[in-house]
Protein backbone atom coordinates (compact mmCIF):
# COMPACT_ATOMS: atom_id res chain seq x y z
CA UNK A 1 0.00 0.00 0.00
CA UNK A 2 1.10 3.50 -0.76
CA UNK A 3 1.44 5.79 2.68
CA UNK A 4 -0.48 8.37 1.02
CA UNK A 5 -3.40 6.35 0.73
CA UNK A 6 -6.16 6.09 3.35
CA UNK A 7 -6.80 2.46 4.90
CA UNK A 8 -10.50 3.30 4.46
CA UNK A 9 -9.85 3.81 0.59
CA UNK A 10 -7.93 0.92 0.04
CA UNK A 11 -10.64 -0.96 1.98
CA UNK A 12 -13.26 0.07 -0.55
CA UNK A 13 -11.10 -0.55 -3.28
CA UNK A 14 -10.71 -4.15 -2.26
CA UNK A 15 -14.00 -4.25 -1.78
CA UNK A 16 -14.98 -2.86 -5.23
CA UNK A 17 -12.74 -5.52 -6.68
CA UNK A 18 -13.81 -8.14 -5.13
CA UNK A 19 -17.78 -7.96 -5.88
CA UNK A 20 -16.84 -7.00 -9.49
CA UNK A 21 -14.56 -10.53 -9.11
CA UNK A 22 -17.32 -12.39 -7.67
CA UNK A 23 -20.24 -10.71 -10.18
CA UNK A 24 -18.03 -11.75 -12.78
CA UNK A 25 -17.93 -15.04 -12.13
CA UNK A 26 -21.36 -15.63 -11.84
CA UNK A 27 -22.72 -14.40 -8.51
CA UNK A 28 -25.52 -12.03 -8.22
CA UNK A 29 -24.42 -8.10 -7.67
CA UNK A 30 -26.56 -8.21 -4.16
CA UNK A 31 -25.11 -11.72 -2.91
CA UNK A 32 -21.52 -10.38 -4.08
CA UNK A 33 -22.23 -6.92 -1.88
CA UNK A 34 -23.57 -9.20 1.27
CA UNK A 35 -20.21 -11.31 0.64
CA UNK A 36 -17.80 -7.79 1.10
CA UNK A 37 -20.08 -6.35 3.73
CA UNK A 38 -19.40 -9.37 5.85
CA UNK A 39 -15.65 -9.46 5.37
CA UNK A 40 -15.90 -5.42 6.20
CA UNK A 41 -17.63 -6.57 9.57
CA UNK A 42 -15.07 -9.05 10.21
CA UNK A 43 -12.13 -7.20 9.14
CA UNK A 44 -13.22 -4.67 12.21
CA UNK A 45 -13.20 -7.23 14.98
CA UNK A 46 -9.23 -8.22 13.87
CA UNK A 47 -8.00 -4.99 12.55
CA UNK A 48 -4.76 -4.79 14.95
CA UNK A 49 -3.79 -8.39 13.34
CA UNK A 50 -4.05 -7.42 10.16
CA UNK A 51 -0.65 -6.15 8.27
CA UNK A 52 -0.30 -4.60 5.08
CA UNK A 53 1.38 -7.52 3.30
CA UNK A 54 -1.40 -10.03 3.92
CA UNK A 55 -4.61 -7.55 4.08
CA UNK A 56 -5.44 -8.53 0.07
CA UNK A 57 -5.09 -11.95 0.32
CA UNK A 58 -7.35 -11.72 3.95
CA UNK A 59 -9.65 -9.74 2.46
CA UNK A 60 -9.94 -11.97 -1.12
CA UNK A 61 -9.90 -15.12 1.08
CA UNK A 62 -12.45 -14.03 3.99
CA UNK A 63 -14.33 -12.65 1.50
CA UNK A 64 -14.78 -16.05 -0.81
CA UNK A 65 -15.79 -17.69 2.24
CA UNK A 66 -18.58 -15.70 2.86
CA UNK A 67 -19.86 -15.76 -0.87
CA UNK A 68 -19.91 -19.88 -0.65
CA UNK A 69 -21.92 -19.97 3.19
CA UNK A 70 -24.29 -17.07 1.25
CA UNK A 71 -24.44 -19.32 -1.42
CA UNK A 72 -24.96 -22.72 0.24
CA UNK A 73 -27.60 -20.97 2.69
CA UNK A 74 -29.67 -20.09 -0.49
CA UNK A 75 -29.27 -23.67 -2.20
CA UNK A 76 -30.85 -24.81 0.56
CA UNK A 77 -33.40 -23.01 0.93
CA UNK A 78 -34.19 -23.26 -2.64
CA UNK A 79 -33.83 -27.31 -2.04
CA UNK A 80 -31.74 -28.95 -4.21
CA UNK A 81 -34.15 -30.90 -6.48
CA UNK A 82 -34.69 -27.45 -7.76
CA UNK A 83 -31.00 -26.23 -8.77
CA UNK A 84 -30.19 -29.92 -9.90
CA UNK A 85 -32.92 -29.24 -12.54
CA UNK A 86 -31.92 -26.17 -13.57
CA UNK A 87 -28.29 -27.01 -13.84
CA UNK A 88 -28.59 -29.64 -15.97
CA UNK A 89 -30.91 -27.96 -18.75
CA UNK A 90 -28.03 -24.92 -18.71
CA UNK A 91 -25.25 -28.20 -19.41
CA UNK A 92 -24.35 -30.32 -21.67
CA UNK A 93 -24.11 -34.12 -20.39
CA UNK A 94 -20.35 -33.90 -20.67
CA UNK A 95 -20.12 -30.30 -18.30
CA UNK A 96 -22.69 -32.33 -15.87
CA UNK A 97 -20.27 -35.37 -15.79
CA UNK A 98 -17.47 -33.00 -15.48
CA UNK A 99 -19.18 -31.43 -11.80
CA UNK A 100 -20.30 -34.36 -10.64
CA UNK A 101 -16.30 -35.42 -10.77
CA UNK A 102 -15.31 -31.98 -9.81
CA UNK A 103 -17.88 -32.82 -6.35
CA UNK A 104 -16.52 -36.35 -5.79
CA UNK A 105 -12.71 -34.40 -4.93
CA UNK A 106 -11.94 -33.69 -1.40
CA UNK A 107 -13.15 -30.00 -0.37
CA UNK A 108 -9.27 -29.13 -0.52
CA UNK A 109 -8.86 -30.10 -3.85
CA UNK A 110 -12.35 -28.89 -5.09
CA UNK A 111 -11.29 -25.68 -3.83
CA UNK A 112 -8.04 -25.70 -6.12
CA UNK A 113 -9.60 -26.64 -9.04
CA UNK A 114 -12.63 -24.05 -8.39
CA UNK A 115 -9.95 -20.75 -7.59
CA UNK A 116 -7.32 -21.93 -10.25
CA UNK A 117 -10.15 -22.28 -13.52
CA UNK A 118 -13.39 -21.06 -12.33
CA UNK A 119 -11.61 -17.79 -10.69
CA UNK A 120 -8.70 -17.47 -13.00
CA UNK A 121 -6.67 -17.36 -9.98
CA UNK A 122 -2.88 -17.39 -10.66
CA UNK A 123 -0.53 -19.74 -8.83
CA UNK A 124 0.90 -17.00 -6.31
CA UNK A 125 -2.67 -15.70 -5.23
CA UNK A 126 -4.00 -18.96 -4.88
CA UNK A 127 -0.83 -19.42 -2.50
CA UNK A 128 -1.64 -16.49 -0.86
CA UNK A 129 -5.07 -17.13 -0.51
CA UNK A 130 -4.47 -20.61 1.14
CA UNK A 131 -1.11 -19.84 2.92
CA UNK A 132 1.05 -22.55 1.74
CA UNK A 133 4.19 -22.50 -1.01
CA UNK A 134 3.72 -22.31 -5.01
CA UNK A 135 5.30 -25.36 -5.53
CA UNK A 136 2.42 -26.71 -2.63
CA UNK A 137 0.05 -25.27 -5.21
CA UNK A 138 1.55 -26.54 -8.29
CA UNK A 139 1.93 -30.25 -7.03
CA UNK A 140 -1.98 -30.22 -5.19
CA UNK A 141 -3.66 -28.80 -8.34
CA UNK A 142 -1.07 -31.53 -10.63
CA UNK A 143 -2.48 -34.64 -8.54
CA UNK A 144 -6.32 -32.95 -8.20
CA UNK A 145 -6.12 -33.62 -12.52
CA UNK A 146 -4.67 -36.32 -12.65
CA UNK A 147 -7.32 -37.89 -10.40
CA UNK A 148 -10.18 -35.87 -12.60
CA UNK A 149 -8.86 -37.54 -15.75
CA UNK A 150 -8.47 -41.02 -14.18
CA UNK A 151 -11.92 -40.76 -13.65
CA UNK A 152 -13.10 -39.40 -16.28
CA UNK A 153 -11.11 -42.24 -18.35
CA UNK A 154 -12.71 -44.73 -15.82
Amino acid sequence: MKKDVKFEEVLLSLGQEMTNLLVKRGSSFEDAEDAVSQTYLTIFSILPEITQDNLRPWFFRVSFNNYINIYRKKRREQGFVHNYHVFQSDFSEEHSKLFELIDSLTAEEQELILLKYFYQLSYSDISNLLGISIENVRKKLYRSRKKLKKSLED
